[in-house]
């Protein structure tokens, strides 16, 4: 499953990495998010469900998201004031409000051991352990988006149509042929389609498809050629308009695998933003943000899931 061998390479990554301070940007050039009372913040949860992890993904201001910046002491006491025991973040699912967390330690409590380390890192980012107050039924392994401030989400009760499949093979073949890429660069590799409710257009859903190769989750370098298709499209009187498509193939280590993690309104325009994962063989995943703009979905935002920020 891609979301644990992730997870269990963030960790990795976070207690055997050795970056060389004599890398990093000096920290007098770099320039640091302005953080207030009424800032908005966007957290990733994630983890097992009895006690997933919490770090800091972006800001939110004016309808738009921001990288977080901080110095060595700025990430401490972002971590005082955010990660505190008792500390309360409001949970999104799939396009609901999802319920609620609490932050039961953050990353150096005063009488404790540091949460994780990197070594030779001095700017490090937070994480947090948290306990979950759900009122969505959760899976044993969470991967869901938390905000500062809870964020209205759109209600649609609406019914999804029944079997995806269908319609979702016949959209991501049409875009996988239109990009090259055959029948037969397809039969090895996984399929999957669902309905998301992300408030777009008159029916308010969007149809995503997509073919992954199984093996897309390895941590070590890729081996052969492999081909990625990810799609999604709006229902228009009865025609699908594509609206986002990543239809890539090649060597499987220059191959950038794309799948989504979860989607919610994080600007309360109405409409949610997707949550992507962005990943090559080999390599420290992104966190890639998805807003619908003119017809499209567009990649509005990027983060890395590199703890250490020394080199940014």
């Amino acid at each position: 499953m891609r979301s644990i061998a992730i997870i269990a390479g963030i960790l990795v990554l976070a207690t055997g990495c050795d970056k060389q301070t004599s890398d990093s940007a000096p920290l007098s050039e770099a320039v640091f998010s302005d953080l207030d009372d009424s800032t908005t913040l966007l957290f990733q949860v994630f983890g097992p469900a009895e006690e997933p992890r919490v770090a800091p993904i972006a800001i939110v201001r004016g309808g738009a998201l921001e990288p977080l910046t901080l110095s060595e002491g700025g990430w401490r006491d972002f971590d005082a004031k955010y990660f505190a025991a008792g500390s309360q973040l409001t949970i999104y699912r799939n396009g609901v409000n999802a319920g609620t967390l609490d932050v039961t330690r953050g990353m150096w409590p005063a009488n404790d051991a540091v949460l994780y380390s990197v070594p030779g890192c001095r700017r490090i980012v937070p994480h947090a352990l948290a306990r979950l107050r759900p009122t969505i039924a959760m899976e044993e392994t969470v991967e869901l988006v938390a905000s500062s401030v809870p964020i209205a989400q759109r209600i649609d009760l609406r019914p999804v149509p029944a079997g995806p499949e269908s319609q979702g093979r016949t959209l991501a073949s049409a875009v996988a042929t239109a990009n090259g890429i055959g029948p037969e660069d397809l039969s090895g590799l996984d399929f999957h389609a669902r309905w998301l409710r992300t408030g777009v257009g008159a029916s308010g859903r969007t149809l995503l498809a997509s073919h992954i190769d199984p093996n897309a989750g390895d941590l070590g370098p890729g081996a052969g050629n492999t081909s990625m298709v990810l799609v999604m499209a709006e229902d228009s009187a009865g025609t699908f308009n594509t609206s986002y498509q990543h239809a890539v193939s090649g060597e499987a280590r220059t191959v950038e695998f794309q799948r989504l993690v979860n989607y919610a309104d994080f600007d309360g325009d109405g409409i949610s933003e997707l949550v992507l994962e962005a990943w090559r063989y080999g390599g420290i995943p992104n966190l890639v943000i998805l807003k619908y703009d003119g017809g499209q979905w567009r990649e509005t935002f990027r983060v890395s899931l590199d703890w250490c920020v020394d080199a940014r």
